[in-house]
């Protein structure tokens, strides 16, 4: 018993049909995957604009002094009420 297998269709090609009915057609994943790449390279552009280097190199601060103003609980004054309660 002999098994013949036949490739009638050739993936590339049917991947490239594929490809271009998505680039082609109306369709909401081409929309969202467009939106998406647009809010990335913008991301990026914010990011490399303002964030990557310190404004000036002498302030800096220790690790430890950044997280422990981050995350400290600022003291509340239970003797001071709102002003319009008085």
């Amino acid at each position: 018993m002999t098994i013949a297998l036949k490739r009638n269709h050739r993936p590339r090609s049917n991947l490239r049909k594929r490809f271009d009915r998505w680039v082609r057609g109306p369709t909401l994943a081409r929309d969202i995957a467009i939106v998406l790449a647009i809010k990335f390279a913008l991301l990026m552009a914010l990011k490399y604009a303002f964030f990557n280097h310190p404004q000036a190199e002498h302030m800096s601060l220790p690790p430890e002094q950044v997280a422990q103003a981050l995350l400290s609980v600022p003291a509340s004054h239970p003797s001071q009420g709102d002003p319009h309660a008085r």
